[in-house]
């Protein structure tokens, strides 16, 4: 249905406290493994048994490592960041064993030969990552195909990116579940999200390229079950993708393929108009509905099953670069 009247639109906001910024000077250790002080991060990874706990003290550190333990957390401070360390030429914390916890961080400046640098490289099984601001590095958090469960939330992801082949976050295998988190301004042709999840479910979250050169907002190249639900999804004029979804676009692999996006806010900032959801292959049910879509757009099949404005101005949203927020579960 196409609303030609001025629209005023009541967002919820979302309030996430994300870690503050650190000083760029590196500091000193302030690492605890199980509640005793140790030399560095490298060190407590190293030792870490099942169970342990990491804690880092506020500070900026040039530090990182492997851990090999099983249900392990590593805990930061308001404040702490974790800057341009790679371990072993890959990520500043490579994630072998299972069942890991990862709160509290902020982490920037990794970047490798291979020009693949994570935050994050989980080659074990089951991560959760909460309260984290992963920024300014080639890629955020990176999966390989049998990663189990990864759970994102109430985190930032800023800035990631590179030469088309690494994202703000690549999940290679397994379901992920992102809730109540930001993906903005992934450059260098990146993806905002990349997954080939059984399962990607989205909620409540900010999805958007804002003024840079980044790729597709999610790409889901092997199909899968897709839910994204009241959350913000904004395509800038910048893009070298017209594409916001893309779907199958490698080939369908996985057993059940469904896709259900309703309630977000599509904002389509590109002047030559975007597609919101591209697919390639048979997919069992699709469901784009109750969604307010902003902008010029090329799929006419989502007029009749969604709220469509022209522009920011009829839908009564701020102009570039505002994007409102909404919580409505």
């Amino acid at each position: 249905m196409r609303l030609e009247c001025t629209f005023v639109i009541s967002f919820f906001l979302v309030i996430v406290n994300w870690p503050a910024k650190a000083s760029e000077k590196i500091t000193g250790s302030g690492v605890f493994l199980n509640n005793e002080p140790v030399p560095s991060i490298s060190y407590a990874l190293k030792r870490a048994f099942d169970g342990s706990e990491i804690l880092i003290k506020a500070g900026v550190y040039n530090d990182g490592g492997v851990l090999n333990a099983n249900s392990v957390t590593i805990r930061g401070e308001i404040g702490t960041h974790l800057k341009g360390y790679a371990a072993e030429g890959k990520a500043t914390l490579i994630i072998n064993g299972n069942d890991t916890q990862i709160l509290n961080i902020e982490c920037s400046g990794v970047r490798v030969s291979d020009g693949n640098g994570a935050c994050i490289r989980l080659k074990g099984e089951n991560l959760t990552i909460e309260n984290v601001f992963f920024h300014d590095s080639e890629q955020g958090m990176l999966s390989g195909k049998n990663s189990g469960t990864v759970t994102i939330e109430n985190s930032r992801f800023e800035r990631l990116g590179f030469a088309g082949r690494a994202h703000a976050i690549y999940v290679g295998g397994g379901e992920l579940y992102i809730h109540n988190s930001k993906f903005l301004s992934s450059k260098d042709e990146g993806h905002e999200i990349k997954s080939r999840a059984e399962k990607t479910i989205i909620s409540n979250s900010t999805i958007a390229s804002l003024n840079e050169k980044d790729s597709r907002l999610l790409d889901i190249p092997n199909g899968g079950v897709l839910s994204i639900k009241n959350s913000v999804l904004q395509q800038g004029n910048n893009t070298s993708n017209w594409n916001l979804i893309g779907y199958g676009l490698e080939g369908i692999k996985h057993k059940k393929n469904t896709v259900d996006i309703k309630r977000n806010i599509f904002i389509l900032d590109r002047d030559g108009g975007s597609l919101v959801f591209h697919k390639r292959g048979n997919v069992e049910d699709i469901s784009l509905t109750e969604n307010i879509i902003v902008g010029k757009f090329h799929d006419t099949n989502l007029i009749e099953d969604n709220f469509v404005f022209e522009n920011r101005g009829v839908a009564g949203i701020k102009a570039f670069p505002f994007l409102p927020e909404r919580q409505l579960d």
